[in-house]
């Protein structure tokens, strides 16, 4: 890991507008840069540099950051890769954090296993190649697959020849270790103490991780021998976990990126002749179910996929699942079906790459169409079966986590099958519902608390009014209408935290406004907000507005430092943060939503820190307003349950709690009426 010094020197070198410049050509507007969004096709000026903040900000797709989101997300980079590059942009020594030993033995084992790996696919690379030891066996396959001398190379292909025990010597006489040959699954250890290989007679696809490593393999036999697995493949070690790795992500993924949407096959020959055919951006899921790991990694990428299917049906059906994986994803998807007689790799054969295009452009069909297609024909006119595709293709729907995006499939469905939207939207909410009663039940077994939203996820709806309209209710439990709003309350208080936490918070119209000098007697705006939710134990509900929160008073600070050199570091802190969660978070709350481009109209704008005093006060006075809301409304609920079971003396306490939390309230809202 890179230490948290070396982290910060990179930070303070890096200026955004210089990185984002090596990408896009920016122009000065004021205090800001302006230029094309690279990460949506844009025609007019979107994207909005601060050199000031040292963030960017675009207004047309969304897109906001650092310099260092920008690096991960414009090259595809990890978190840790993305300040390596901006280190030796600047010119700076990265120094790992000194690890455990137990952390360095993980990694020089991990090390170990990729450099056994490497080796092994030269060898048998070069046993393909070897026409002297008569292994042209392996490269008469693969040129029957017409495959090219340049794609074979490409893909690392090889040749693993019988006899059982090739690999296993050449490796320990090379110097390779019998303890990494096991552990990497390229060598058994036999009871007898010897070692024989686990790939022997067959073709060897290597498989490459993200970054392009070789991880594990892939081996197919040679012969039609029913009593061998046609596949063989590498077990899962330390550096190939199965449900997290895609075959051909390494070569797809500049092109999935550039595309924006991946193709998804199902086995290595697939992605090999969909490549040779000029269609990179397509990867494979060997042979696999597909799992959330796989669908994540893609998502990196796109959020796009059109999963390609032969004309089998059995094999259709048996992964038709993955559909409903990629929509909870909250990823779209769309599905082509070949022609009965081909395969990805057969079609790919046979097919210029425009003549692919061309028939994934006019084939493809969402997922509601595709199964319809698929099973209907099954049905004739049995109505329960019938029954059974509706509540299929329904279930598929409420996979979907966008309430927009499920309202439109949902007026598709009902068009299509004539049925009630009302109907439609009473079962996706059972469905829903359901879903998150039995995640909240996993999550309280292995004892990490319910399943919660992020900001902006949130879809209130008012008591009795989810059965007579078309929207749905938030899918956790049941809760209040307050809560949404909660939510709005927190997003503001977090606000002034980050941007104006370390600034004096002047409460009164003397004339120390909009001066950023600390005073002994005159709290921080961050110690204004800390005090008043002590005051009322109150704690945020969200769970990523609350680690800010947390974490913000529990950071490393320096006294007496200038207030914005301080809040400068506070966004730094937050936007560089490790937990995704909260660096998008940070600027979701700090980013305007609209840039102001009038300069008249924003000069004559009141400077925002000569507002704290009032506006600070009136955001944590309107939240614990909306807390009390809430507790109210809890409390006439237990007067009515109260009332109902005839518990006299429980309802008289609940109501005298009611009076009191009414007359705070109305206490609450003429100073925020006063503010």
């Amino acid at each position: 890991m890179i230490d948290r010094a070396t982290v910060d020197r990179i930070l303070d070198a890096t200026r955004i507008e210089e990185v984002i410049g090596d990408f896009v050509s920016l122009k000065r507007r004021g205090a800001n840069y302006l230029g094309l969004c690279p990460f949506h096709q844009d025609k007019n000026p979107s994207l909005s540099v601060s050199s000031t903040k040292q963030i960017f900000k675009c207004f047309a797709c969304g897109k906001a950051g650092t310099a260092v989101s920008f690096i991960m997300e414009h090259e595809k980079l990890s978190y840790p890769e993305a300040l390596k590059y901006l280190a030796k942009k600047y010119g700076i020594e990265v120094v790992e954090k000194e690890q455990t030993p137990e952390e360095i033995a993980a990694r020089l084992k991990g090390e170990s296993l990729l450099i056994v790996n490497e080796y092994a696919q030269k060898h048998y690379q070069q046993l393909l190649w070897d026409a002297a030891r008569t292994h042209l066996v392996g490269l008469s396959y693969f040129k029957e697959r017409k495959f090219t001398d340049e794609t074979i190379r490409k893909f690392g292909l090889g040749f693993a020849p019988a006899g059982g025990k090739s690999f296993a010597a050449t490796a320990l006489e090379e110097g390779y270790k019998e303890e990494y040959l096991v552990d990497s699954g390229l060598c058994i250890k036999r009871d007898d103490g010897s070692l024989s290989d686990r790939f022997y007679d067959r073709v060897m696809f290597p498989i490459h991780s993200l970054s392009g490593r070789v991880i594990a393999f892939g081996g197919r036999i040679l012969t039609s021998d029913k009593s061998k697995a046609k596949y063989i493949n590498s077990p899962e070690t330390e550096v190939y976990v199965k449900n997290r790795s895609l075959y051909g992500i390494y070569f797809a993924k500049s092109a999935i990126a550039n595309k924006d949407c991946c193709l998804l096959v199902e086995g290595y020959t697939d992605v090999i002749s969909m490549h040779q055919a000029g269609i990179e951006n397509v990867v494979a899921s060997s042979g696999t179910s597909l799992t959330v790991g796989q669908i994540s990694l893609i998502k990196r990428f796109t959020d796009k996929i059109i999963v390609i299917y032969d004309g089998d049906a059995a094999g259709i059906k048996a992964s038709i699942r993955g559909i409903d994986m990629i929509l909870q994803q909250g990823m779209k998807v769309e599905v082509v079906l070949l022609p009965p007689e081909d395969d990805p790799d057969s079609f790919a054969k046979a097919h210029t790459r425009e003549e692919i295009e061309e028939f994934i452009a006019s084939n493809k069909c969402d997922f509601i169409t595709f199964k319809t297609n698929l099973l209907l024909k099954e049905i004739d006119n049995d109505p329960y079966r019938r029954s059974q595709l509706i509540n299929d293709i329904i279930e598929s729907v409420s996979m979907i986590p966008d309430q927009i995006e499920r309202n439109v499939y949902v007026g598709q469905v009902a068009t299509r099958f004539d049925i009630k939207e009302d109907s439609i939207f009473q079962k996706i909410r059972q469905l829903r519902t359901r879903r998150n009663s039995q995640e909240q039940a996993r999550n309280r077994v292995m004892n990490s608390g319910p399943a919660v939203s992020l900001p902006g996820e949130y879809e209130p709806v008012p008591a009795g009014y989810e059965d007579s309209q078309p929207v749905e209710t938030v899918e956790t439990a049941p809760q209040p209408l307050t809560d949404a709003f909660l939510a709005v309350n927190e997003k503001e208080i977090v606000y002034y935290l980050l941007k104006f936490g370390e600034y004096p918070l002047y409460t009164d119209n003397s004339l120390h406004y909009g001066r950023n000098i600390r005073v002994a007697d005159v709290p921080t705006v961050a110690g204004y907000i800390r005090k008043s939710l002590e005051e009322d134990d109150l704690q945020f509900e969200n769970p990523v507005y609350r680690k800010i929160y947390d974490e913000y008073f529990s950071r490393p600070r320096e006294e007496d430092e200038d207030c914005e050199v301080a809040q400068g570091k506070i966004i730094r802190f937050f936007s560089t943060h490790p937990d995704q969660n909260v660096s998008a978070t940070m600027m979701d709350v700090i980013c305007d939503n609209y840039p102001i481009t009038v300069k008249v109209y924003r000069d004559s704008l009141t400077p925002e820190e000569q507002m704290l005093g009032k506006n600070v006060p009136r955001a944590v006075i309107a939240y614990r307003i909306k807390v009390i809301d809430r507790l109210c409304a809890a409390t006439v609920k237990e007067v009515d349950a109260a009332f109902k079971r005839g518990d006299g003396e429980s309802c008289k306490e609940k109501m005298r709690f009611l009076s009191a939390l009414n007359t705070v309230k109305n206490n609450l809202t003429k100073e925020l009426n006063r503010l």
